[in-house]
């Protein structure tokens, strides 16, 4: 048999500028969907891509955002504070930046990003939810709420404090690195070539019926009976979780973390509790308010912040299952929330704790 010829100086020079072009491809890859993150982190990129807008439309104005979760992406409408000072361009820019799922972490986690990107709110509010706050989180859940591989290494360090064996977390983000055309293949094509996706997965729920200023309406309206069935199926999830609450260690850090990060950044903070339905607010046991009162008491003079209570502000009618509000129950809050809160936004005001 012949003996095999090694590979020619020229072979392994044209082995080692595809290695390279390779390397170059994945690295310009990655900065790519960390400075475009609407390509696969849709929810936040989304938002981001519209916040971007309305700043851009109107540079002068306060900006106001609210973070937290579904029940604030549901229950916060901006449009709903239209009034002459709106119309005219005077007023706040007031934005919905709830990210489905999120709590305290992923709410300190997105005002790092968007500081990072250049978007530097005047207020924001943080939303505090007695039922979600009684239970570490892992990692599992959030690469459900925020894509990881979009994060730089800032942003997955700070979203790895919060958990308490992060590893998971990481080996996900490096194979996302360092892999990004295969583990991203699908968005790409979406984003650039949409015909050549052969099975698409099914639109984002959470980019669907939401408006320019971060309002999601997944529903619009409810039938009785059908509202009934949701707040049965709830009542049972969450009861349980609240008989014998307390904050737990990590959502607690996050918040006073997120706090911190406000007042480094000259942002004026406020925590409120958004509405609950009748029998929501039944399923709490006397002790339990007793400690979400003393944890909010010491939140608000601890971080000298003000805190709205607003869990009593819309009838059983206004919400979809109890929890989450139906948009018609999301501009009674709204609306109130700006009468009391927003409107005076520039004015000092002692901490305290409004009910």
């Amino acid at each position: 048999m012949a003996a095999r010829r090694p590979l020619s100086r020229r072979a392994w020079m044209s082995l080692g500028w595809a290695l390279l072009w390779f390397v170059v491809g994945q690295v310009a890859l990655r900065s790519l969907l960390q400075s475009r993150p609407e390509i696969a982190d849709l929810e936040f990129g989304r938002k981001l891509t519209d916040l971007r807008a309305a700043v851009a439309t109107s540079p002068d104005r306060p900006l106001v955002l609210m973070l937290g979760s579904s029940r604030v992406a549901t229950g916060f409408r901006p449009d709903a504070l239209r009034g002459r000072e709106s119309t005219a361009g005077t007023g706040p820019l007031v934005f919905n930046f709830a990210q489905v799922g999120s709590g305290p972490e992923i709410a300190h986690l997105s005002l790092k990003r968007l500081l990072d990107s250049g978007i530097r709110p005047d207020w924001v509010f943080l939303e505090f939810w007695p039922p979600t706050w009684g239970a570490e989180r892992g990692p599992k859940e959030f690469m459900d709420q925020v894509h990881i591989g979009c994060l730089d290494w800032s942003g997955l360090k700070l979203l790895g404090k919060y958990v308490a064996r992060p590893r998971k977390l990481y080996q996900q983000w490096w194979n996302m690195q360092v892999f990004p055309l295969v583990t991203h293949r699908e968005a790409l094509l979406r984003q650039f070539t949409p015909s050549w996706v052969l099975a698409p997965t099914e639109p984002d729920r959470r980019c669907q019926n939401l408006d320019r200023l971060g309002w999601w309406s997944p529903m619009a309206s409810v039938a009785p009976e059908e509202r009934d069935r949701l707040v049965e199926r709830y009542r049972r999830v969450y009861e349980h979780r609240l008989r014998r609450y307390q904050v737990a260690k990590t959502p607690d850090r996050a918040l006073r973390e997120l706090i911190a990060l406000c007042h480094r950044e000259q942002i004026r903070a406020t925590v409120v509790v958004l509405p609950e339905g009748q029998v929501f607010r039944d399923l709490y046991p006397e002790n339990a308010l007793r400690d979400i009162r003393a944890y909010l008491d010491g939140i608000s003079r601890e971080c000298r912040i003000d805190v709205v209570d607003a869990r009593d502000w819309v009838g059983d009618d206004g919400f979809m299952d109890g929890h989450h509000l139906l948009p018609e129950g999301a501009a009674v809050f709204t609306r109130r929330l700006g009468q009391e809160v927003v409107q005076p936004l520039l004015a000092e005001a002692p901490t305290t704790i409004r009910r």
